[in-house]
């Protein structure tokens, strides 16, 4: 079964493309994917988190932080609940241009690149991320003067919490060097980032000093898709936010995201999502008026 695409809401290809709410679920929620990234955090229930197709429990105290196109689902056992804070962030505030939303950039993809994509926090911790989570979603319901600078300093704030309590070197005494996945982490990084330029599993290779079968079999075995449909993901993706958020030609679009053939982009977004990217403007714009 191929996992449905969640598009995400309209808020997310504004100009400000941020979301954060609370979920109560009480049933299952099946395989999908993102056009954005997504992060969550449980507060309270408990239930079975699926991520690329590993298991794991999640419960008051996880924190999750998807990329793109990481499949993802959630079980929930009959007459249990699960409650989550969870935060949508559009795509273009992590592949912008200026210095500020490089940065921001930066400390998202590295996070969820650092290997788990799920973490089950100290207590410490979820003692000062919870109280930042609340303030977020209050500026985001009240959206008072100044909420916006308000949630994405909150925002900024918890996220440097968690690269600090999950994502960095605590002891130097115990440390290894990053082994060949780790590379392969730093390479997929690299793709995310530069997913507009001509890349190849060659210049890849050369770039990260790695075979080009290694570099093939890794992205099979850690994402679960090879290195090219992997590619193909993230530029229509990105394609799709763009068609929706902004009146640049088709033409236009195919080529910001990466392609260098109309006929080639054409061909793979109607493969994907089952029809021509004009005709899936054409959709969503209708659905917002």
């Amino acid at each position: 079964m191929i996992p449905f695409n969640l598009p995400g809401d309209q808020e997310l290809h504004d100009a400000f493309p941020y979301t954060f709410k609370i979920h109560k679920l009480t049933a299952d929620v099946p395989p999908h994917t993102h056009n954005f990234l997504e992060y969550t955090y449980a507060f309270y229930g408990s239930g079975t988190e699926i991520i690329n197709g590993m298991e794991r429990p999640i419960g008051p105290g996880t924190f999750t932080l998807l990329l793109p196109h990481q499949v993802h689902q959630i079980k929930i056992d009959r007459g249990q609940e699960l409650h989550l804070y969870i935060g949508a962030i559009g795509l273009q505030a992590i592949y912008g241009s200026d210095s500020g939303a490089a940065s921001f950039g930066d400390i998202l993809l590295r996070a969820g690149t650092e290997g788990d994509p799920s973490y089950q926090l100290e207590p410490e911790l979820c003692q000062q991320l919870l109280p930042i989570f609340e303030k977020m979603h209050q500026e985001i319901l009240i959206n008072r003067p100044l909420s916006q600078l308000m949630f994405m300093t909150k925002l900024t704030e918890a996220l440097i919490l968690l690269e600090r309590g999950c994502f960095t070197i605590k002891d130097m005494d115990t440390y290894r060097p990053p082994n060949k996945k780790g590379k392969m982490w730093e390479i997929i990084l690299y793709v995310y980032q530069h997913f507009r330029d001509d890349i190849k599993l060659e210049s890849l290779a050369e770039r990260f000093y790695l075979s080009v079968p290694h570099i093939s079999s890794s992205f099979k075995s850690i994402i679960g898709d090879n290195f090219h449909n992997f590619l193909e993901k993230i530029r229509i993706s990105h394609a799709c936010s763009l068609l929706i958020s902004s009146n640049v030609p088709v033409t236009s679009v195919c080529f910001e995201v990466g392609f260098t053939s109309y006929a080639t982009f054409s061909r793979v977004f109607r493969e994907r999502l089952s029809m021509t990217p004009s005709d899936y403007r054409k959709l969503n714009h209708g659905a917002k008026l």
